[in-house]
């Protein structure tokens, strides 16, 4: 199983730290794969993990140029900053063939992953991913099994949205509606699960699904407190700051 991430400096320094500290709550022989972008990771931290430089990648660095000069107007469309997580798992999942795994860097383990059941999502699908009736896919975190025969087309297309400015007819410019558009040129040629599960109705329900006993997506405000209130696996005592 191949987990993969991405933080600016300033991610690293504010919640980055939990994520690494938190490599220990994973199956044995999981890999690591985490890109930076102008920075190295503490020296103490290293250890186990893949790391990658954005400027190592030509094909995004051309097209963030094209870009230098963009001013998002508000989080919903700054369609640069998201992009670093769809090249970031392209670059490490495209020639991978075992489970594969995006997983924010604000999105930690907190408790020990049983083995198995990361990879059992994903044992009938292609794709298991944050499904929410009314709004886009939660991408912070999703699992893909990497031996599918789809698998280099979809992260084709989705690259594609990018390159070939397709975003700019979407409704918003995140990752999470890029990853919808992606997923709707394959209806129909692949199953998708959906992790969300009886949270369904949730705007997070990754707190509240069966994965959220093992990992807490701190999203948003949730970053300076390292918990998510909604995760009542996490409201007990002890639970709030353990890692």
């Amino acid at each position: 199983m191949r987990v993969v991430t991405t933080a600016h400096k300033a991610g690293l320094e504010q919640y980055g730290q939990r994520w690494l500290d938190a490599r220990k709550h994973w199956p044995e022989g999981t890999e690591f794969h985490w890109y930076t972008e102008g920075y190295e990771l503490p020296p103490q931290k290293q250890d186990g993990i893949v790391r990658k430089d954005f400027a190592e990648l030509p094909e995004f660095s051309a097209w963030k140029g094209k870009h230098a000069s963009y001013v998002p107007p508000n989080w919903e469309f700054n369609v640069v900053g998201y992009a670093h997580k769809v090249f970031a798992a392209a670059d490490a999942l495209y020639e991978y063939d075992g489970v594969g795994v995006w997983c924010d860097a604000d999105c930690f383990a907190y408790k020990a992953i049983p083995l198995g059941l990361v990879e059992k999502f994903v044992s009938s699908s292609f794709i298991a991913c944050y499904l929410r009736p009314g709004m886009w896919t939660e991408t912070g975190f999703w699992i893909m099994d990497c031996r599918h025969p789809q698998k280099q087309a979809f992260f084709d297309v989705w690259r594609a949205i990018y390159l070939q400015e397709i975003y700019k007819e979407l409704p918003a410019w995140h990752d999470c509606m890029t990853f919808d558009a992606t997923l709707r040129r394959f209806k129909g040629q692949f199953a998708v699960f959906n992790l969300s599960g009886d949270a369904y109705p949730g705007s997070h329900p990754q707190a509240s699904s069966e994965l959220g006993a093992y990992l807490d997506h701190c999203k948003g405000d949730r970053k300076k407190e390292g918990i998510s209130p909604e995760n009542k696996n996490r409201r007990k005592r002890g639970a709030r700051h353990a890692i």
